[in-house]
């Protein structure tokens, strides 16, 4: 049984919701049995993804969402993006330090086997909202979210009232998408705690291979950059892990932290 606060958050959740569904799909019966869904699946989530979930236009991508954060399971809380509080302490912490150093050590490397070209890299991590506001408009999250819905309408839609709890939180579980969306559902990017970095090749300032998913074999692994990052980041200490493998993306590192923690809360 649900929580006074749970069932409180699951109501705010299902108005803010529906106020929030695209004006041509709203009112119609796919996106009202959707955010059924949702709300079912979505009942014994932490207060933080529920209020995440407020602000997800589009209720199969609330749908995708649910089943990252279903899968995230007790890790989700530790994974979660920082703070606002967090962000604003990071820059002045021995993490970011250490962060930096190894960034530098990796450009350095880079640029020493590769004269003329040189790694830009955005150092800071990315906020919640910023993750919320690309989770709303990326086209992979579109079609991954479409292909889930669809996967339940085939399994739930046609019966009699709502699905077995466990039978839905199951099968968004053990959904697995025909194309995997090329971002973390809004809280459980590795950029919200510093902990991952996207690189881009440059000379003269102009972006030579970039962090376009359409373009990666051809500007990244035909070009040769991909093995050449790699052999950057070895040659500095192999303080990443990485390339990203799925979604594939030749210039994601996950930066490891000598002492995890962060910024107090």
């Amino acid at each position: 049984m649900l929580s006074i606060g749970r069932f409180a958050a699951a109501a705010i959740l299902s108005i803010d919701c529906a106020l929030a569904a695209p004006a041509q799909i709203a009112g119609s019966a796919s996106e009202a049995q959707q955010q059924a869904w949702v709300l079912q699946a979505a009942a014994d989530l932490p207060p933080r993804a529920l209020s995440t979930l407020q602000r997800i236009a589009g209720a199969d991508r609330r749908l995708l969402a649910v089943r990252a954060y279903l899968r995230a399971g007790s890790s989700l809380d530790e994974r979660w993006s920082w703070s606002q509080q967090q962000l604003d302490a990071y820059p002045s912490t021995p993490e970011a330090r250490a962060a930096a150093a190894d960034i530098d050590a990796v450009i350095a490397a880079f640029s020493a086997a590769n004269p003329g070209f040189t790694l830009g890299v955005n150092r800071l991590p990315r906020s919640l909202e910023v993750q919320i506001a690309h989770w709303n408009d990326n086209k992979t999250v579109a079609i991954a979210a479409a292909a889930l819905a669809a996967s339940l309408e085939r399994q739930f839609g046609a019966s009699a009232g709502a699905p077995d709890p466990a039978a839905l939180r199951g099968a968004l579980m053990q959904w697995q998408p025909p194309l995997a969306a090329t971002l973390a559902a809004p809280g459980l990017s590795a950029h919200g705690q510093a902990r991952a970095f996207d690189f881009q090749v440059q000379r003269d300032g102009k972006v030579i291979a970039g962090i376009e998913s359409a373009s990666a074999r051809e500007r990244w692994d035909a070009a040769g950059w991909t093995q050449k990052l790699r052999a950057a980041v070895a040659s500095a200490g192999n303080r990443f892990a990485g390339p990203l493998a799925s979604p594939y993306e030749p210039w994601h590192y996950a930066w490891i932290a000598p002492n995890p923690g962060g910024p107090d809360p």
